[in-house]
């Protein structure tokens, strides 16, 4: 994942980044998932091993949150009484539909049941709107409020915990990914978060991995990622 700097101002730009990334991922994966043919557990079980480490890189991310940037926010009388109460309450919808989502991951993966297919897909689905409203409030409200309140060392605390959750296995392609989710707008300052080792290999490797494990999240169906692009 992208590298913040400790020191000038707060890198409130990466977690935009990151919020592409989890939208991105998301939206995509709704049609993977009804892709996967019936009794096909070799495929289900790539695909909610996707799912997985993305469930377990937003839960990482919102507790980060709870922990890190809700309390100091709430208490700061000059913030809108209301606001992190109103975070507090979109992460814990979000945490509901995220579980909905994980607690139907195994038993598909095991068996690729048609019913279970059609179960995760529609908690994914579930899942995409909760997260946009979340995502889309943090940016105008929340975001704008952290330089002067946190330390460029406090916030980039946020950015560590994230890329300690990404699993070792998904990592390159994570990294990939938040390249593709930074879209020809961000992927110059993507590029620039990058120490330079971590370019090069971005630069070497990371776009065909993502293609080579998207062709086995989705069957090799080109259309599937044409359709979610």
């Amino acid at each position: 994942m992208a590298a913040s700097s400790a020191s000038g101002a707060p890198d409130t730009g990466e977690m935009v980044l990151v919020h592409r990334l989890f939208l991105q991922e998301y939206a995509a994966a709704v049609a993977v998932i009804r892709a996967v043919a019936p009794g096909d557990t070799a495929r289900a079980a790539v695909v909610a091993g996707h799912l997985a480490a993305l469930g377990q890189m937003l839960t990482e991310h919102h507790l980060a949150e709870d922990e890190l940037v809700w309390p100091r926010l709430a208490a700061d009388p000059a913030v809108e009484a209301g606001l992190v109460a109103r975070m507090e309450e979109q992460h814990e919808r979000i945490a509901d539909a995220l579980g909905r989502l994980e607690r139907a991951l195994p038993a598909w993966s095991a068996g690729a049941g048609l019913d279970l297919r059609d179960e995760v897909a529609d908690a994914c689905t579930d899942l995409l709107p909760a997260l946009r409203e979340h995502l889309g409030d943090e940016e105008r409200h929340i975001l704008p409020l952290v330089p002067g309140r946190f330390a460029a060392a406090q916030w980039a605390r946020l950015s560590e915990r994230g890329r300690a959750a990404v699993p070792r296995t998904h990592r390159l392609y994570m990294l990939a990914a938040l390249g593709e989710a930074a879209g020809t707008d961000l992927r110059d300052e993507f590029l620039g978060r990058l120490p330079g080792p971590v370019r090069l290999l971005y630069r070497l490797a990371g776009p065909r991995l993502r293609r080579r494990t998207w062709n086995r999240l989705s069957g090799g169906r080109a259309e599937d990622r044409a359709a979610t692009a």
